[in-house]
């Protein structure tokens, strides 16, 4: 049985035992693992119940090709939904733009992975890059679900993106708390010989922590630490690496360096940029870095 056929199969088990209907719910919902691993997610709607119980059809599959029968799974999903009120979803809840927006948190993605995808996402452009609006469902320590905002939901806001991107950010602040470390500290096998005066700016949860920039003087403060203007590296959607301007490096090497990683390291979905970035201390603001 390929994975499609486990769906529906799964989905109209579901549907005829707890005489429940099986959503595909708001755009892009998603589970993103602390493995790094990103799963397809749905959301089940029972009648009498406000609360949407949500399950990740792609990681019962994985049970299923690992040996589980099919009706071990279905009793598993079934218990699941009845039995547990984690990872449940509340669509009156964001109906009403007052609750929702304590949910929503800014993420910072590339224009050139998958582009189609502005055409109905809510973003502002910053830089080079954009800022799209995530909805987080729920965030364990292990995993996080969200769905991606799109330019529909907006509309039966009547609120504009600009008040979405300002809320967002003050949600995300509290959400997921800025982290500076050393290179160092980061990666605390780098060998003493490799060490460089870098600094890694992510978040509590260490993933999507690049949106951390738009934080409220996130930035400034960092320099007001190091007494200096710095540069930015985005190394991944997830970090950015800040580099102080005393180091001494050409910008040309650190876009060399960022271009390797892009091509070399990363998935395509997790590369966020081609451009080195400086911050300047004095005017607290940040730019790309100037050629050499």
């Amino acid at each position: 049985m390929n994975y499609e056929i486990f769906k529906t199969n799964l989905f109209n088990t579901i549907e005829t035992r707890l005489g429940a209907k099986v959503l595909s719910g708001p755009d892009d919902i998603s589970c993103f693992e602390m493995n790094g691993l990103s799963v397809n997610a749905c959301v089940i709607s029972i009648p009498g119940r406000n609360f949407y119980p949500v399950i990740y059809p792609d990681l019962y599959f994985d049970k299923y090709r690992k040996g589980s029968t099919f009706e071990e799974i279905v009793e598993n999903v079934l218990d699941v939904i009845r039995y547990t009120n984690e990872d449940t979803f509340n669509f009156d809840e964001i109906s009403d733009y007052e609750k929702a927006k304590e949910h929503i948190v800014p993420r910072l993605v590339s224009y050139s992975v998958n582009p189609e995808i502005f055409e109905r996402r809510a973003y502002v452009p910053y830089l080079n890059i954009a800022v799209v609006f995530i909805y987080v469902i729920s965030s364990k320590e292990d995993e996080l679900v969200s769905f991606a905002i799109n330019d529909e939901q907006v509309r039966t806001w009547g609120v504009s993106v600009k008040e979405i991107f300002r809320d967002s950010i003050e949600t995300s602040t509290k959400l997921f708390p800025p982290l500076i470390e050393s290179i160092k500290e980061a990666l605390p096998l780098i060998r003493e010989e490799d060490f460089r005066p870098f600094y890694v700016l992510t978040n509590s949860r260490k993933q999507y922590g690049a949106a951390c920039v738009l934080y409220d003087n996130v930035l400034s403060d960092f320099a007001e630490k190091i007494g200096e203007s710095f540069f930015l590296i985005p190394s991944s959607v997830h970090e950015m690496l800040l580099i102080p301007e005393s180091f001494d490096i050409r910008v040309s090497e650190m876009r060399q360096m960022l271009l390797e990683v892009n091509d070399s390291v990363l998935k395509p979905e997790e590369v966020l940029s081609d451009r080195v970035y400086y911050f300047d201390m004095k005017n607290k603001k940040l730019d790309f870095a100037s050629k050499d």
